[in-house]
């Protein structure tokens, strides 16, 4: 059930148990396109857990999972900013709605619509790191155990 890689059953059990979660959903959704992005969406998910067990495997996880952390600090900076100046520049001026925003949105999609994908890839990548990391320290000792490593 290692699948060759050399880790631990638990990884892959708990894995599993993510897609079929996933699938549940699939089944439940009635729109197709919806259904395609479930379908994607878990298989970033199953991939980055691996990708990121491999490297907690390899010695290389802090480096990857601090890359991710430090795009992800950026993401929620701007949106925070963006966020106070809203409330700052909309209270007080008495403005009632943020029509700039709305018509960038709804007009420049070319704009908005890479942003929006990489934020949500980078979300599903941190989660599968996060899987991957709760099992951190079977996965360093499966590599001790197993025979290429020695």
């Amino acid at each position: 059930m290692d699948a060759r890689l050399g880790l631990p059953k638990r990884f892959f059990i708990t894995l599993l148990s993510l897609v079929a979660l996933t699938m549940v959903l699939w089944f439940i959704t009635k729109n197709k396109a919806d259904q395609l992005m479930i379908i994607c969406l878990s298989f970033l998910l199953f991939f980055s857990a691996i990708h990121g067990a491999l490297l907690i495997r390899m010695g290389n996880f802090d480096v990857y999972k601090n890359a991710l952390n430090a795009i992800w600090n950026i993401y929620t900076a701007c949106a925070f900013i963006y966020g106070i100046y809203i409330i700052i520049n909309y209270s007080a001026a008495g403005i009632n709605n943020p029509e700039d925003i709305i018509k960038m949105v709804t007009t420049k999609t070319f704009l908005m619509m890479p942003i929006i994908i990489s934020l949500g890839a980078v979300c599903i990548v941190r989660a599968g790191y996060s899987v991957a990391e709760i099992f951190k320290v079977q996965i360093i000792q499966s590599k001790k155990n197993r025979a290429e490593y020695q």
